[in-house]
């Protein structure tokens, strides 16, 4: 493992000048955002896969290449070699101990990719540890040398995150003195904040090649305040922006998250529910595209424009993500995209409430963001209580219902099959059922569900079928329960307050 592939180096045995960059991590979305723009930008690249062998298998089969498969606007597939120079797996002892002398055998290294996720940007996760290790031995081989380190998650300010937690590690076999070790990470080592943006999937029966779309206009943005990456040779790339002065990635990541997340999050639960596998058959629904388009209107530009951003910017950001949902030919599961529901909705679209509310005293939450917001609190309400733990134990695993479909003709095939869209988590169009998670205890789901509850049992003694009960409540008494779930539901929302007027008006 981690041997030179091709040409000379591999018959030599030692890497060529040319390979200083390591990437950590061998994710879909690394593979076919972060090492074609560091071979396009001259470098040739190390790749370490951090779990299991598979890609790091068929890679070093096929003599360090590996696909990429774009899918063009008319449906053509256009597919992409990509070429490494040494790939290796981190799980097992053999291949970890070689992947910690590249240092040594890569004098001009200056980049280390971290293909982490945010789950994996923790104090004492396995990635920090192998990533401290490696920059050690990189200060080892070469005191004097300066790194650039590239993650390509969009955890806010991801490289201060991952540079605090550097600091912070240990490992096995460290110095008893770390401070030279510290000073070289506070000198020489820089992590760059990123924001990176590329729809991706897979090749249909082939989950190790990516399927993605055409490169966006911002598909990496990297910050370098400090001036040490060749900013005019990554940022004549097509999609590629360096940024050097503080405060312009924080606005390209408000305008994706507050347009293309939003707008995504806003988008997904109503198909989902309404039994649509996919984003990119929201074509089929035109009132989807004019409800998404007042839902900016009326919320999400006045909010941009109160946060600083200029309307023309903000509208250009919107046109461009809007083509991208609508690409006919590729689009993502929405059972997938719709996972961790209610941080999303925090983070994507109550973000714009708060903006508004608080530059403009008579704002109030357009039916558009309600009806968005009830969408989400409809998928998040189980059919029963009853919930199995993932593998027995660990997070509940709920079970939602899809709207009945009236029209005689389904949209969805009769027969369609049941699928895996998470891990362990399965849905299905025919039936109608889905599973879900509710974060880490289900709290807004099981809430949900009881409240449900009372509204059936409201409805069933209110029927000349069902004898009335002596404990049923009146509508008016379900209809309070039901405000005061989603109250509670909604006051879980960082920033919500009860007491304000534009807020209780959700």
């Amino acid at each position: 493992m981690f041997q030179p592939l091709r040409g000379q180096a591999q018959a030599q045995g030692s890497f060529s000048d040319s390979t200083d960059a390591i990437c950590i991590g061998s994710g879909r979305f690394l593979r076919c955002v972060l090492v074609p723009t560091l071979r396009a930008a001259g470098s040739s690249v190390v790749v370490a896969q951090t779990r299991g062998t598979s890609f790091a298998s068929a890679c070093a089969q096929a003599e360090g290449r590996y696909e990429v498969d774009t899918v063009q606007k008319d449906g053509g597939v256009k597919t992409e070699v990509v070429q490494v120079d040494a790939v290796g797996s981190l799980g097992d002892a053999g291949g970890r101990k070689a992947f910690m002398q590249l240092p040594a055998q890569l004098p001009k290294l200056k980049f280390i990719g971290f293909g982490v996720t945010e789950s994996g940007i923790v104090k004492g996760g396995p990635a920090i540890v192998d990533l401290t290790e490696l920059l050690f031995r990189s200060f080892e081989a070469r005191p004097d040398g300066v790194i650039s380190v590239v993650n390509t998650d969009n955890l806010p300010r991801n490289g201060d995150a991952i540079k605090k937690l550097v600091l912070e590690t240990q490992w096995g076999g460290q110095p008893a003195d770390l401070a030279p070790f510290h000073a070289y990470v506070e000198t020489n080592v820089h992590f760059h904040n990123t924001m990176v943006d590329r729809l991706t999937s897979h090749r249909a029966g082939d989950a190790l090649v990516p399927l993605t779309e055409p490169w966006p206009s911002k598909t990496l943005v990297i910050e370098d305040l400090h001036g040490v990456l060749d900013a005019k040779v990554l940022g004549a790339l097509p999609g590629v922006h360096i940024r050097t002065t503080a405060g312009q990635l924080e606005q390209d990541h408000l305008l994706k998250l507050s347009i293309a997340n939003a707008v995504h999050t806003a988008m997904v639960y109503l198909l989902a529910l309404t039994r649509v596998k996919t984003t990119s058959e929201v074509l089929k629904y035109p009132e989807i595209r004019q409800f998404l388009d007042l839902l900016y209107a009326k919320d999400i530009a006045p909010s941009l424009i109160a946060r600083g951003v200029n309307k023309e910017e903000a509208q250009r950001t919107y046109d461009e993500w809007m083509a991208r949902v609508e690409h006919k030919h590729f689009g993502l599961d929405n059972f997938w995209v719709g996972q961790n529901a209610m941080l999303k909705f925090g983070v994507r679209l109550f973000s714009s409430v708060e903006a508004n509310v608080t530059s403009d005293d008579t704002y109030r939450p357009s039916v558009f963001m309600a009806f968005a917001t009830a969408v989400i609190l409809r998928f998040l309400t189980p059919t029963h209580v009853d919930s199995r733990k993932e593998d027995g134990s660990g997070l509940n695993v709920f079970v939602g219902a899809m709207d009945s479909i009236q029209d005689r003709t389904p949209i969805y095939s009769t027969t369609e099959k049941t699928w895996v869209y998470a891990n362990g988590l399965s849905t299905n169009l025919s039936t109608g059922k889905y599973e879900f998670l509710d974060g880490e205890h289900g709290k807004t789901a099981k809430l949900l569900w009881q409240t449900c509850q009372n509204v059936f049992g409201a409805s069933k003694s209110s029927s000349s079928d069902f004898p009335k009960s002596s404990r049923a409540e009146s509508s008016s008494e379900v209809s309070s329960g039901v405000g005061v779930a989603v109250a509670s539901v909604l006051s879980s929302v960082k920033g919500f307050d009860l007491t304000n007027d534009a807020f209780a008006s959700f």
